[in-house]
């Protein structure tokens, strides 16, 4: 979609964009809506009919079922982390044959039987792990807030990505549409240039002018007709469905300084990151503090043998690391140092993400201003186009110029369009950056 035309449009409407920094735009007149150039009896989209066409779509792309499946996992870790404060309860059975045996059955005082086949239930309730529980519920908890930030954040792409397509095909087939009836009104000239030179009205050389800026003229329609294939087969692998033109959407497009004070996604992120990495410390230092709790077991002798004998046994467990040659101080302060890069990583993340915002408003005031110069500016081709035909008709005056009129009409046309995808195309960036676009899109989660 960027092009050489998006380079000359760049360097020549947006020259003051070198002047944007860290400070905020001003947003306050800022109000429009897209695809407002087009003739009024030209063919669109309602804002509603558009946003039902995006919506009927995204869920169902691998993007999303992938994310809500994140979404998912994180959940159920969640509520595996919350019961482990419960106790645990186990059984086991244990069968101990004897292969070998050095005991005196009459003066030890060790187990003289020679086999057993023994049924165990023992439960078992930590007391105090050193935090370690804690922990593991407040990493799961964040983990799962941020799962549902990525899957807004998937979602939000999705509607970008749907908004790219659909436009790009769009404006590629209305070009080659235009581009076709173009061509179509020039080449009667040929024939009659042909004629002249046979009839010796005109030179030779400016025929074989004419011929070439025709080849020229032919070669970018072959070309704009190539994008518009290319676009459609795109639109409809997306889609899942057959590609018929619908005409441009009319999206309302409305920013004020709110947006100003919004993070975006990706900053959300590394905020929980950071957040995961404080508590990845805690557990790493509970594994190295003492761990208390209580448990008891209930044994059942000789299960096989139909034996009453069985008893009850409890108490309290402690375990507590003494010494592990700086293993543990080791582990701790790994973990400390990949906290403090985390923290580091939202200060990269609030820059990046302040750039990306004056780049995505510097684009649509630019486009905004621009899209009523480019309307004026096709206008004026069209009717000097019109007037040189008539001129052409009239007074036998030659067609070479005519072709350097239509080749400008089509250049700007393309300008024109890629212009508007750009004030629609920013405006949904910056209102997915500032985790709005769902909401314009009126998608409840």
């Amino acid at each position: 979609m960027f092009n050489k035309l998006k380079i000359i449009y760049l360097s020549s409407v947006i020259c003051f964009s070198s002047l944007a920094n860290a400070a905020e735009l001003d947003l306050k007149n800022i109000s429009s809506i897209s695809f407002n150039s087009l003739p009024v009896n030209e063919k669109s989209l309602s804002e509603d009919e558009y946003i039902d066409f995006i919506r009927s779509h995204i869920f169902s792309q691998p993007e999303y079922a992938f994310a809500l499946a994140g979404e998912n996992e994180k959940k159920y870790l969640l509520t595996s982390a919350v019961r482990s404060r419960f106790p645990t309860i186990s059984g086991s059975i244990i069968n101990d044959e004897v292969l070998d045996r050095n005991v005196d059955d009459f003066t030890s005082i060790r187990k003289r039987q020679d086999d057993s086949f023994d049924a165990v239930a023992e439960i078992r309730q930590p007391i105090y792990t050193g935090g370690r529980i804690s922990s593991e519920i407040s990493l799961a908890r964040i983990e799962r807030n941020n799962s549902i930030v990525k899957k807004r954040s998937i979602l939000s792409d999705l509607i970008v990505t749907s908004n790219e397509i659909f436009l790009t095909a769009s404006i590629y087939q209305y070009v080659n549409d235009h581009a076709q009836k173009l061509i179509a009104s020039i080449l009667p000239f040929k024939e009659k240039m042909k004629r002249r030179v046979e009839s010796g009205t005109i030179d030779p050389a400016e025929y074989a002018i004419f011929l070439t800026r025709l080849n020229k003229l032919q070669s970018t329609i072959y070309m704009i007709e190539a994008r518009a294939k290319t676009n459609i087969a795109r639109f409809e692998n997306f889609f899942k469905t057959k590609y018929t033109y619908m005409g441009f959407p009319k999206v309302s497009i409305f920013l004020d300084n709110q947006l100003n004070s919004r993070n975006s996604f990706e900053l959300d992120i590394k905020k929980n990151d950071y957040l995961v990495s404080i508590e990845n410390v805690k557990i790493t230092r509970s594994d190295y503090l003492p761990q208390l709790g209580l448990k008891a077991r209930y044994t059942e002798y000789d299960v096989n043998k139909n034996s009453t004998d069985n008893d009850i046994r409890g108490g309290i467990y402690l375990s507590m690391p003494i010494f592990n040659f700086g293993k543990g101080w080791a582990d701790i302060q790994a973990k400390k140092a990949r906290s403090r890069a985390s923290k580091f990583e939202i200060d990269i993340e609030e820059k990046i993400s302040d750039n990306k915002k004056n780049e995505f408003l510097t684009i649509i005031e630019s486009s905004n201003k621009a899209v009523i110069k480019l309307k004026d500016a096709l206008n004026d081709t069209k009717k000097q186009r019109n007037i040189l035909e008539e001129r052409i008709l009239l007074t036998g005056f030659s067609p070479v110029s005519l072709l350097d009129v239509a080749d400008n009409e089509l250049a700007q046309l393309r300008l024109l369009l890629e212009t508007e995808f750009d004030l629609l195309e920013g405006y949904y960036n910056i209102l997915r950056h500032n985790q709005l676009l769902i909401n314009k899109m009126k998608i409840s989660l």
